[in-house]
Order: C-alpha cells, then structure tokens, then sequence
C-alpha cells in the first residue's frame, strides 16, 4: 500500500509532507483507531507517540509509525483533551498512553489509565503544572 492509498483509506483530505526524511499527515480530526488498525494490518511498527500543547488547550499527538524503514507521522488534535486508546490495536501503545495522560492529563478513551510516572497523590498533567505554575508571580518549576 502506498502513501496515497493510506491517505485516501484514512479519508483525509490533506497532503502528505516530506521532512527530515520521514512523511508527514496532518489531520486534526483523524480517526486514530482507522489509522492504528491499518498501519497495523499493512505491518507497521508503532515507535512511539508524542504530545505537546497547543494554544486552544487541545493537544498536538503524532503517531510516528515505522513501514519497511519509511517513518510515517500521523498529526492529529485532542478534542477537550481525549483521544480513542489504540492500546487494543497495538499493544505497544499502553505505555505511551499511561506517559501521555500522566504528563499532559489527556484522556484514552476506551480504557483504564493506571498511574505510570507520577506517585499515586498526584493527580495527571504535571506538565499542564509546570506551565501553568511558571507564570504565577514566584512560581518555578
């Protein structure tokens, strides 16, 4: 399967980006689990996930995926900071969400979120913490 049938399986209507030798898809409202189950059937590896906020207080996730060498990056937004958990389509991604939610507070529907990083008093978004605290009068990380 190649990168434009990929593109046109997942229905999206955005182009995909070569950079830094690996291909780019942005699509904000991306169905994750389509995604995961195709990559996943076309032998795919999941590398690994990343998160970063963004200025509406949603979330900018990548799913960076490896085909046959090809880094494919998928871009997607939380929608009020959730996403649909792809840990039943590729287990690999259970510790990367865990990571994901403890960090950022984001939420992976479709399954319990044990604590991973933080201690058990803790509540998830210490990253969220860290931002939001810098900006108080004395605060710091």
């Amino acid at each position: 399967m190649d990168l434009e049938e990929i593109r046109e399986h997942l229905g999206s209507m955005e182009v995909w980006v070569n950079k830094a030798k690996a291909w780019w898809l942005e699509t904000p409202n991306l169905d994750v689990e389509k995604m995961a189950r195709l990559m996943v059937d076309i032998g795919s590896r999941l590398v690994t996930v990343t998160a970063s906020r963004v200025p509406e207080g949603e979330f900018r996730i990548i799913y960076h995926w490896d085909l046959q060498g090809q880094l494919l990056n998928f871009v997607t937004l939380t929608h009020q900071a959730t996403l649909p958990s792809i840990m039943s389509i590729s287990p690999v991604a259970d510790w990367i969400e865990r990571e994901i939610h403890d960090y950022f507070a984001v939420d992976f529907a479709g399954r319990k979120l044990p604590t991973l990083v933080l201690s058990e008093k803790d509540p998830p978004g210490i990253f969220s913490w860290n931002f939001l605290w810098k900006g108080k009068e004395g605060g710091h990380a």
